[in-house]
């Protein structure tokens, strides 16, 4: 059992778990809009410090409803999720990235969702960083009105690392559940391949910072994609022909993908004029999601876990 500063004065209902990295102002940020839950009395937080040089810096790490731990940087976002889904005992348990503020009724209202039986609750994802360019274009195509729905509602797709869960239901994918969530994606389709309910609350805001450069941008969506196609491999048990075609099928993947984007912009009644501007920037950032599927399928991981994990935890936003 994790040790916290202070005991809670209640048993806590959910735990909160926040990885930590190099850009101290954005763990502060974040971890503040933990703190400043409506019922935090009842949640317990867990900081996994893997910044470079970790230290526990921030007056925040102090609170008593904090427990903090440093961990060696070579660790991935995977087996420290896994970690703390195992090491935990509250019913619920719930991510939040060290670039996502979220508002104070957060905890109440996944509670509230959970309550009408949903195994994986989130929000709706709002730009924190949009006035830059990439990230724009970046939240757009991963958190936005070029991926997901807008509205709230029952789903069979929410984004993993921003959302809380039936500790119990995770428990069951124990020995898949490092390389699930690595590509949280995979997650998510398991639960609901499994009959598990999603649900996005519609007036739930979380504001997500993406990479503000094309390079940082870039170079994410790479990683996350080779290790993607990695994990694709191992939990679906891909055949030699099967990942031949998929292989040889990337040069069209781009297109397909921006496509995809173009009709999930439409559903959402989102401006497009607006998508068809943005259009070649989303293409070129596809790119690199082809590019990195087709290092994965050709090259193994090659670290890929590691890297991406300091993509989302150390590059700038």
């Amino acid at each position: 059992m994790l040790e916290f500063a202070v005991a809670i004065s209640t048993k806590p209902l959910l735990t909160v778990i926040l990885i930590a990295g190099n850009y101290r102002d954005r763990v502060q940020r974040a971890l503040r809009s933990i703190l400043n839950q409506d019922m935090i009395d009842q949640l317990a937080v867990v900081v996994y410090d893997r910044a470079f040089e970790p230290v526990r810096d921030l007056p925040e790490f102090d609170h008593p409803n904090v427990a903090y731990k440093a961990v060696e940087r070579d660790t991935t976002l995977g087996q420290l999720q896994k970690q703390s889904v195992l090491a935990t005992e509250t019913e619920f348990i719930a991510f939040i990235e060290e670039h996502v503020t979220i508002p104070p009724n957060w905890a109440r209202e996944c509670l509230s969702a959970h309550a009408e039986g949903y195994a994986g609750v989130t929000g709706i994802f709002v730009a924190g960083n949009g006035e830059y360019h990439w990230a724009r274009i970046g939240f757009l195509m991963t958190y936005g009105a070029y991926m997901f729905p807008t509205k709230g509602g029952e789903s069979v797709n929410i984004p993993a690392d921003n959302s809380s869960f039936v500790r119990s239901k995770l428990l069951r994918l124990e020995q898949d559940l490092e390389l699930l969530f690595n590509t949280d994606v995979l997650l998510t389709r398991r639960l609901a391949e499994e009959g598990e309910k999603l649900y996005r609350v519609g007036d739930l805001s979380l504001a997500h910072s993406n990479e503000r450069t094309f390079r940082a941008a870039w170079v994410s969506l790479f990683y996350w994609n080779q290790m993607y196609a990695c994990n694709l491999v191992v939990t679906e048990r891909w055949s030699f022909l099967r990942r031949a075609f998929r292989f040889f099928s990337m040069p069209a993947a781009p297109l397909v993908r921006t496509l995809k984007g173009l009709v999930q912009a439409w559903q959402n009644s989102a401006d497009m004029k607006q998508w068809f501007r943005d259009a070649p920037s989303v293409f070129l950032l596809h790119v690199g999601s082809a590019a990195g599927m087709t290092a994965g399928l050709l090259l193994g991981y090659q670290r890929s876990e590691w890297k991406f994990t300091d993509c989302e935890t150390s590059a700038p936003r």
